[in-house]
């Protein structure tokens, strides 16, 4: 694996640097402009990232979610969300992760997703396979909507579809729903816990990851219009049996 090596050198003190900041008695937050809190964390973490980017491999190309984009001659990416998950990062609740992904010529060729509050990381690199904890995981296959398990986001409110009824049809068709949003419920998928998840209003570092990971891991990732991108907004991740079907119920919604 090219990339993977760089990216665990990374979270190997980003999760440090994570793990000191959510344990902290008073977490310093801000607002954005369109309000979404960042915390010193996620600024710490970034920054950090991106020291060490200029110290190891000068030549990428940066986005992040902090402190935009930084451009390089070269046609490789890297691609940062120092913690994704920043309002449960904000309120205690662990399932939050810094989540790194490379691109190359316009294709996400390797991904690292790193939860440590929990001890989980997951990562992939294009045609090596997708790995949890060391060991390779894969999507399950059921290809049956009534015996499905779906994930999904926000149903309302700020961080949802503008028009949820398409969505909430289809979950009712399903065996079982769970939604936690961020990172999480497209690893499980991944690892075959579930067929599919759904999540809207994101930006590409909230997906470049998740793509190449369930993509390694078998399954299939797109837009709600079905198309292979990271940069519309929401995602579906399946295990690929379902994917048509989940397409079709909920095309276009953003």
């Amino acid at each position: 694996m090219k990339w993977i090596p760089f990216l665990q050198a990374i979270v190997a003190e980003s999760d440090k640097m994570a793990m000191t900041y959510y344990t902290k008695a008073k977490l310093k937050v801000e607002h954005k402009d369109d309000m979404s809190p960042v915390s010193e964390g996620d600024l710490a973490i970034e920054n950090h990232i991106r020291k060490l980017v200029a110290e190891t491999h000068p030549e990428l190309s940066i986005i992040g979610e902090e402190y935009g984009e930084t451009q390089t001659d070269s046609d490789v990416k890297l691609i940062i969300d120092p913690i994704d998950g920043t309002k449960n990062f904000i309120k205690g609740i662990p399932f939050f992760a810094t989540l790194l992904a490379i691109e190359e010529k316009g294709e996400v060729v390797a991904g690292f997703v790193s939860a440590p509050a929990n001890n989980d990381h997951w990562w992939a690199e294009k045609g090596c396979g997708a790995f949890y904890n060391g060991d390779p995981i894969q999507v399950s296959t059921e290809s049956q909507l009534d015996k499905s398990q779906a994930f999904h986001g926000s149903l309302w409110g700020s961080e949802a579809t503008d028009n949820p009824e398409p969505l909430l049809s289809l979950l009712s068709e399903t065996w079982r729903q769970r939604g936690f949003g961020d990172y999480y419920p497209a690893m499980m998928v991944a690892m075959g816990k579930g067929e599919f998840a759904v999540d809207f209003k994101l930006k590409p570092w909230d997906m470049a990851p998740i793509k190449i990971i369930i993509e390694e891991a078998g399954g299939q990732f797109s837009d709600t219009s079905g198309q292979d991108s990271i940069y519309s907004g929401n995602f579906i991740a399946s295990n690929g049996k379902l994917h048509e079907t989940v397409v079709d119920r909920i095309r276009g919604l953003k």
